[in-house]
């Protein structure tokens, strides 16, 4: 998308107006986002920023609580304890989620 491509906040407003007037009530909140950001393929490009921005904060926060967890836990009962299960899983489906490019 050029410069020229790229709409105006005049064509966002016109966006908008024409969305509220397809809508009896609120709009859904995804067409309004895609209204204000001057379309669909803007907000994606976004979402997925944001994916990857959170993602690596979130392993590393749950891999602070298996550890932390891990800790006053003593290790008869580390296996069988259901927290740090879940810790564990949250852990596995953050890492698993994080392009294998952007890991340290």
């Amino acid at each position: 998308m050029s410069p020229a491509d790229t709409p105006s906040g005049a064509d966002n407003l016109i966006l908008l107006d024409d969305l509220h007037a397809r809508y009896d009530g609120r709009p859904p909140r995804r067409q309004r986002l895609a209204a204000l950001v001057a379309g669909t393929a803007v907000l994606d490009a976004m979402a997925e920023r944001a994916s990857r921005e959170r993602l690596p904060a979130q392993a590393s926060a749950a891999r602070m609580a298996v550890a932390r967890r891990r800790r006053h836990l003593p290790a008869a009962l580390a296996m069988a304890d259901p927290w740090l299960f879940r810790l564990t899983c949250a852990l596995r489906d953050a890492r698993d989620a994080i392009d294998p490019c952007q890991r340290s």
